[in-house]
């Protein structure tokens, strides 16, 4: 009987096979010019802003603030998130290739314009409001 060494002798000795690492899967963000990388950087960092300060509120909180601001009665918690995430890409907008990755931010932007009493915006493929 031949002794092939313990388990934990196998295990380390490895092959070229086991060390080599597969290639690395280029992300969405890799083909980003610098322009595009520095835009989506400024809104992802204000998104994320946004959603701590969202957390740290509670409900009263949020309700108070759209008392304050006259729209209560358009006040729905269960897309509120959406709202907020909506105005984000207003005051920070993303570059269109990174609207392309996020197809639900036209509903979301819809969402906004619905509370803001606009007539039906038409956006665009990258989430743009198209002028009429």
């Amino acid at each position: 009987m031949e002794n092939k060494g313990s388990e934990i002798m196998r295990s380390t000795a490895g092959d070229a096979k086991e060390e080599e690492q597969p290639p690395r899967r280029g992300s969405a963000f890799d083909k980003f010019t610098a322009t595009e990388s520095a835009e989506a950087q400024v809104f992802i960092r204000a998104a994320i802003t946004d959603a701590f300060e969202y957390m740290k509120m509670t409900e009263k909180d949020v309700v108070e603030k759209y008392r304050r601001a006259g729209k209560l009665h358009k006040y729905d918690p269960d897309k509120e998130w959406q709202k907020r995430f909506a105005r984000v890409a207003r005051a920070h907008p993303p570059p269109p290739c990174l609207m392309a990755l996020m197809p639900q931010m036209k509903q979301y932007l819809q969402y906004l314009d619905e509370e803001d009493g606009r007539e039906d915006p038409k956006y665009d493929s990258n989430g743009e409001v198209l002028s009429t």
